[in-house]
């Protein structure tokens, strides 16, 4: 019985084609797909790398030394990440499909070098400005976050001693700095933001000017023995009144109130000593 089951099965397998091939046999056509493979347009490019980190497959490799922009096709995964963080918005997904193949697919692109004056354009056509990265140092704090988002380690940011650098010559004015700042006091060009900061300057000395230019204000007469307040310069931190052993001490800060009970004051100058502005004097 079991020997007519296969000489059925052979039977019909002499007068069918074989499943694995397709007759007639034709070159494959690769159709279209809505996410084909990168492009790039390296007149655009700055090699600042971005794309190559962003890259989850380490499909990209990017040559700043040699200036080439290098893909793996294969090893893409079409996934569009670096289509979206590329700063200057040079890389795009092509309808195109890379057929596969026993041969890896390395495609190299030559990035020409450009000036550092034509890489700040504005897209309306505007005027090139000098694309040099400036800071704003009266309004920095010093927190670093452009320098760990910088892609080609351009920036140095020293909190403690109040130092912020960049290399001109590393710096590919990306703009990601720019974007990533907290206080808005990075820009490519600079010239505005100078003269902010100039204008800023000369407000504060005008105004440190005008303080000192009025007369001090005291909590009692100046012949009057004891403790006394220069309320002109007073904070009303309270320090003072926490420092009092004795509770000689009233402050109240939204009223602007400093008081002091000479009865109970012992003239102890603790509050002389812990007083931040300097405003305390025993007379």
């Amino acid at each position: 019985m079991a020997t007519f089951r296969i000489g059925k099965v052979v039977l019909k397998s002499l007068f069918r084609k074989p499943a694995t091939l397709m007759y007639p046999v034709v070159p494959r056509e690769w159709q279209e797909r809505t996410r084909g493979q990168i492009g790039i347009r390296t007149e655009d490019c700055i090699v600042c790398g971005i794309c190559a980190k962003k890259c989850p497959a380490n499909a990209i490799t990017v040559d700043r030394n040699a200036r080439t922009w290098t893909i793996e096709r294969m090893q893409c995964i079409q996934c569009n990440c670096c289509v979206e963080v590329c700063p200057k918005t040079c890389l795009t997904m092509e309808n195109q499909y890379t057929e596969p193949g026993p041969e890896k697919v390395v495609d190299t692109f030559e990035i020409p070098k450009q000036d550092k004056t034509t890489l700040n354009k504005e897209k309306d056509g505007g005027e090139a400005d000098s694309g040099e990265l400036t800071c704003n140092l009266d309004d920095c704090i010093y927190c670093g976050l452009c320098s760990k988002n910088c892609p080609c380690e351009a920036l140095t940011v020293d909190r403690k001693e109040k130092v912020w650098k960049v290399d001109t010559d590393a710096c590919v004015s990306c703009g990601v700095c720019v974007e990533k700042c907290p206080k808005k006091c990075l820009s490519l060009g600079g010239k505005a933001e100078a003269s902010q900061s100039e204008e800023k300057a000369e407000k504060k000395e005008a105004k440190k000017e005008a303080e000192a230019e009025k007369e001090p204000t005291y909590s009692c007469p100046e012949d009057e023995e004891g403790l006394r307040c220069k309320t002109s310069d007073c904070i009303y931190c309270g320090i003072c009144s926490k420092a009092c052993p004795v509770d000689a001490l009233t402050i109240d800060r939204k009223e602007k109130v400093w008081k002091v009970d000479k009865e109970t004051c012992v003239t102890c100058e603790a509050c002389v000593n812990q007083c931040p502005k300097n405003c305390l004097e025993i007379i």
